[in-house]
């Protein structure tokens, strides 16, 4: 029992890691688009959210799909599949850049064709930019994967992690501080974001290689031996299915890039361009409230997948409840509390406080979100990957029809309803589906009871304190940034005591945690 603790504390440790380094990066996410949506405005912040998805895409191969299913190779090729690290290497190498190779000429030639079907033929030279970052893709994808295959090493990832989004962020804000200077246009913005997030994999690379140097890390080999095609189109499969669920706001956002401006058209709003920089702000914070969720499934993958060729099913059952348990805490909190202070937030990031009834209700993809990330990553380990890539295609089709019923009625609102509405189906189906498999268990209504009575509370907690601020501060951005940051604050302060109070995890829950875990064995000790 002593060992297994150890081993699952092991598997939270390089959740923690993960979770820490994507706090600071989304961080400076954050800070960057507040800035440069102050620099660009809203229509020039459309022109960068509009080529976004395809710069997620690429950085869910990179930073997450790809390293998860190297690591799970490298995790099992000691054991069963007759794979030696080395050779699941060179072939997620030479896999990785063939795939990268054709994404980014098809995004280069067809770029023109795409941003005319979006709406906005002058969308394809920033297309065409950021379809730069395809170029760096396969060599960090492989390194992160290297590292967090063998010995579950999260280090190298985070750091690399950090050291891209520093680059992209200074970047990005140097050069629309000069474009602000300059009176520049919305679509020379865009292109400046463009320009800095297609550069920032440089960095990334060289943390890589510095750490890869000082593990004497043998570089990869790609012609020592004939390739495995069959190895090397099970890890296409599976990296792209695990690049797809390990990102599925990607999903959503591509649909609304391709659809929601020509259907703004159609509901005659003056400027379908303003009102779509609009609706894009919450992605913001979704992203950020995603953070735990997204290095709990980068984390738990390659130690699951270890559980489940031992047989260890129990424990891997136990680590699966632990993980939807954990994204049910974050995705729910943030989700309320995100609704309860949307109009404040969004005045504190964007200077106004437009499509704040929006805001509040996407802030609930916070939550829908976190459990499909949760959700594909226990299946993906169960060697499950086609299940919830189907689950969330069939949310990406209700979202498309959400998208023409409704946004040419509602404006960006119906888009809003449309997003949540396709999460939640898509949420329904994966736990359906887990729970069929014997997966995760079923759920506690004492747990359940006891979860929401702590959100009830918190809820009213911040409430009565965002009441009384309004009532004798003067409407400004200052107060509404003080009333966001207290209310903030204050909600995760209410809810983190009750979580514990009201015992929502059990003491085998906190000694699978490596921090909590560690506290609890000394405790006990003493």
């Amino acid at each position: 029992m002593q060992e297994t603790n150890k081993e699952s504390r092991r598997i939270w440790h390089g959740a923690v890691v993960l979770t820490i380094a994507a706090l600071l990066v989304k961080l400076m996410s954050a800070v960057y688009r507040m800035v440069y949506q102050n620099f660009a405005g809203d229509i020039g912040f459309y022109a960068y959210q509009q080529i976004y998805p395809f710069y997620a895409f690429a950085v869910a191969i990179g930073g997450i799909g790809f390293p998860i299913v190297l690591s799970k190779y490298i995790a099992e090729a000691e054991k069963e599949n007759g794979n030696d690290p080395e050779r699941v290497r060179r072939h997620g190498l030479i896999a990785l850049i063939l795939f990268c190779g054709v994404l980014f000429a098809l995004l280069s030639l067809f770029a023109g064709p795409l941003t005319l079907l979006m709406g906005d033929p002058r969308l394809g030279p920033l297309l065409r930019t950021v379809s730069l970052v395809y170029l760096f893709v396969p060599f960090v994808a492989v390194l992160r994967g290297s590292f967090q295959g063998a010995g579950e090493n999260m280090v190298p990832t985070a750091c690399s992690q950090i050291a891209e989004q520093a680059v992209r962020v200074s970047l990005i804000i140097g050069l629309s501080w000069y474009l602000f200077l300059n009176q520049s246009d919305a679509y020379q913005f865009g292109m400046a974001a463009a320009a800095g997030s297609a550069a920032a994999p440089v960095a990334a690379f060289i943390v890589l290689v510095y750490f890869a140097q000082k593990h004497r890390m043998r570089p990869v080999r790609l012609f020592s031996a004939p390739p495995d095609w069959l190895l090397i189109r099970e890890m296409l499969t599976g990296g792209c299915l695990f690049s797809v669920l390990a990102m599925p706001l990607f999903v959503f956002q591509l649909a609304d890039a391709l659809t929601v401006i020509p259907l703004l058209h159609q509901a005659h709003i003056p400027d379908p361009r303003a009102s779509k920089g609009i609706y894009d702000r919450i992605y913001l914070l979704t992203q950020f409230g995603i953070i735990a969720a997204t290095s709990l499934t980068a984390s738990i993958v390659p130690g699951l997948a270890r559980l489940a060729v031992r047989r260890k099913r129990v424990e891997m059952q136990r680590q699966a409840r632990l993980a939807i348990r954990i994204s049910a805490v974050f995705g729910l909190s943030s989700s309320v509390g995100l609704a309860v202070l949307s109009r404040e937030v969004n005045t504190m990031l964007f200077r106004n406080d437009e499509g704040s009834f929006t805001f509040g209700m996407l802030a609930f993809t916070l939550l829908t979100l976190s459990l499909i990330l949760s959700a594909s990553g226990i299946l993906e380990s169960a060697g499950k990957p086609w299940l919830p890539f189907f689950f969330l295609l069939a949310g990406a089709l209700l979202k498309l029809l959400g998208n023409y019923l409704l946004i040419p009625r509602f404006a960006i609102s119906g888009a809003a309803a449309a997003t949540l509405l396709a999460t939640l189906l898509t949420v329904v189906l994966d736990f359906l589906c887990l729970r069929r498999l014997s997966l995760i268990g079923p759920l506690s209504f004492r747990k359940l009871i006891r979860l929401s009575a702590a959100i009830m509370i918190m809820a009213a907690s911040v409430l009565l304190w965002r009441q009384w601020l309004t009532g004798w501060m003067v409407p400004s951005r200052l107060s509404a940034t003080f009333i966001a940051l207290s209310g903030t604050a204050l909600g995760g302060l209410v809810f983190l005591i009750l979580i514990l109070f009201f015992h929502y995890f059990s003491p085998g829950d906190l000694l699978r945690l490596p921090l909590i875990g560690r506290w609890t064995v000394r405790s006990r000790k003493r």
